[in-house]
């Protein structure tokens, strides 16, 4: 049997009691804006959380992957689940993503069943997209969504290269499920990795594994197509707009973070929760599954791998708002607050966020900011924050 295996660690990834404080950041030149108590928050631990969807009437989606399922909550009233799980129309295993669609409507990632479903205003279950699109097998292109626009195409990116190869960049694809016809917009640089294999020629394994805290670009879509690729190079973020025009902001100051224990542990949590895709065949059509999590990964691991004197200036999450502000959470040191820079439409830096303490950014609504918390038991807590004023 011929396996390829790959895991990568994708964080993913908006108050009443509001508090504002406009003093400059230590060693930055824009002012820090620190969240309050949430104004509403969801009454019961879920397994993981893997995405969050604000619908217009208020009505709030979640993904729960390690539940299998998908939760309805109505902030004040209530919430229930969609209970249609299964692997025929109309039905759902291993929720992932959400991201809006025109008139109300909702892209869920199903990861169980490897497609892609269009979710209306009613919540009714509409039509599926293949993850895997061409030939199932080594070339095959994976269009898992990073956003989507208001004209219903989606935005992924493409590693060139067959799978299980190690390429340096991804190329920014727009896909329309419409027209099947698929656009390249932009190129980010990707971490290092390494590869290995092992097995003989009839049962090979090969994994692939990035190299710990190597600088990476990330990026970003906004609901209109605009694109925000965050540059390591020099760390500033370059817009793609819908016409193909593209704008550039100037470089941020950054004090580089020395790289301890703490910092080792929590780049090993973050890989042992990422994606996993594996192919395989035992002699017949091969077959594609995704898994998120289940790795065991602790401080005994810290050998395994080479680690850098210094942490890069940023991390590989960030997001476009609803006002078009690119949000990109910074590097920090372990246990230290977290916080975003936003920049606006243009690329410049205009101010920090800092989060509440153990916190992760999840996603926006109308004037929401969505963070979720875990607690001694693993279990995700989801809390809804009004935006600040930046």
């Amino acid at each position: 049997m011929k396996r390829l295996f790959f895991s990568t660690a994708l964080l993913i990834v908006t108050a009443v009691g509001f508090a504002a404080t406009a003093t400059p950041a230590s060693s930055q030149a824009v002012p820090r804006v620190t969240l309050g108590e949430p104004s509403h928050s969801y009454t019961d631990g879920l397994g993981s959380l893997r995405g969050v969807r604000e619908l217009s009437d208020g009505r709030i989606l979640i993904a729960d992957g390690l539940g299998e399922a998908l939760i309805v909550w109505t902030p004040d009233t209530g919430a229930d689940t969609l209970t249609n799980i299964g692997e025929g129309p109309g039905e759902y295993q291993m929720p992932d993503g959400l991201f809006p669609l025109p008139d109300d409507g909702t892209l869920l990632v199903d990861l169980g069943n490897a497609r892609l479903v269009e979710i209306g205003a009613d919540l009714s279950f509409g039509e599926t997209t293949p993850i895997a699109q061409g030939q199932l097998g080594p070339g095959m292109t994976l269009v898992l969504p990073r956003g989507t626009d208001s004209n219903g195409r989606v935005y992924y990116e493409h590693r060139p290269g067959q799978m299980g190869a190690v390429p340096d960049s991804a190329i920014i694809r727009r896909f329309d499920p419409t027209t099947e016809s698929e656009e390249d917009l932009a190129k980010r640089k990707l971490p290092e990795m390494k590869r290995s294999e092992s097995g003989g020629p009839n049962n090979s394994n090969v994994s692939i594994r990035p190299v710990p805290l190597s600088a990476q670009d990330t990026w970003a879509v906004g609901f209109d197509g605009s694109i925000a690729v965050v540059r390591s190079s020099d760390y500033h973020v370059e817009w793609t707009r819908p016409d193909g025009s593209v704008l550039t902001g100037a470089p941020v100051p950054y004090d580089p973070v020395r790289v301890g224990n703490g910092e080792k542990d929590a780049w090993l949590e973050g890989l042992a929760a990422g994606l996993s895709i594996s192919m395989f065949s035992d002699g017949g059509p091969p077959q594609l599954s995704f898994s998120r999590g289940g790795s065991t990964r602790s401080s005994s691991n810290r050998d395994e791998y080479e680690w850098p004197d210094r942490m890069p200036p940023f991390a590989n999450a960030s997001f476009v708002d609803g006002d078009g502000r690119a949000w990109v959470e910074r590097s920090t040191s372990a246990g230290a607050p977290t916080l975003f820079d936003i920049f606006s439409d243009t690329g410049e830096w205009i101010a920090q966020v800092q989060l509440p303490p153990e916190r992760t950014l999840v996603g926006f609504g109308e004037n929401a900011v969505y963070l979720t918390r875990s607690d001694d038991f693993d279990f995700a807590w989801l809390e809804r924050y009004e935006t600040p004023s930046l």
